[in-house]
């Protein structure tokens, strides 16, 4: 915290869109940034609080997968802040997902959970537990942190839901899914994640609110949300910065 303020004393946060100093994207720019409709994530058309639509879950398909409807949807609703196309959005990600600049996770963490809370007030609750969607150790260590394990602690402390860090696991290295097609993310995500069996018990009958930081198809936190409740977990809430 000192570190922070002598930081913010010699080389104040300047705002990405106005360049107003204290913040990395002031109050008033992120409104007008945080333009994210609230939709079902399958059809993309409006929905209350992000839900699913009953329809969309019958039909068992992700929409942006055309060739693949026999895929069936594990999770529950997906709630995001805003649209992965803002330039301004887009640089703030990049930048904290690879320059080092994990400072931005605050502000972000800060407006994610202003989103759950908002639209999912009910969660709050000892029977949700939060969750980030694990990164393979090797890439973590080349990294130096996992931006979603950043952010799921965070969006923790801020809506005062459990965290824990050690029930997911990725077992295995995969190819980045940015770069494949829709057939070989599927097979690339097969088998790569896995549940600590220590930590079984805290999935056991409860919500899980998954944490990253962008979605596109939905296929990675689609393979989690099935294998968590394959485990025991009732339902599960993705909750992400931006979406494609």
């Amino acid at each position: 915290m000192i570190w922070n303020f002598i930081k913010d004393i010699l080389a104040p946060k300047k705002c990405y869109s106005c360049n107003k100093h204290w913040r990395f994207l002031c109050e008033e720019c992120f409104n007008k940034q945080n333009n994210c409709e609230v939709f079902c994530y399958i059809c993309k058309k409006h929905s209350p609080e992000f839900n699913i639509h009953k329809k969309c879950l019958i039909e068992n398909k992700l929409m942006s997968w055309k060739n693949f409807n026999w895929l069936k949807v594990y999770f529950d609703k997906v709630l995001v802040l805003t649209h992965y196309s803002n330039s301004i959005i887009k640089k703030l990600i990049t930048h904290f997902k690879f320059f080092w600049k994990k400072e931005i996770w605050e502000e972000l963490s800060k407006h994610l959970s202003k989103v759950l809370i908002k639209n999912s007030p009910w969660l709050i609750n000892k029977n949700t537990i939060i969750l980030p969607v694990p990164m393979f150790f090797i890439r973590k260590i080349l990294r130096g942190y996992n931006q979603s394990d950043i952010l799921a602690k965070n969006v923790a402390l801020n809506s005062w839901i459990y965290y824990n860090k050690y029930v997911l696991k990725r077992g295995r290295h995969t190819r980045q899914q940015s770069k494949l097609s829709q057939e070989d993310r599927t097979e690339n995500l097969k088998n790569a994640f896995k549940i600590n069996k220590k930590h079984l018990d805290k999935i056991d009958k409860r919500t899980i609110i998954l944490v990253d930081d962008v979605i596109s198809t939905g296929s990675t936190v689609n393979e989690i949300a099935k294998l968590l409740k394959q485990n025991g977990a009732k339902k599960v809430i993705v909750l992400c910065l931006a979406s494609n």
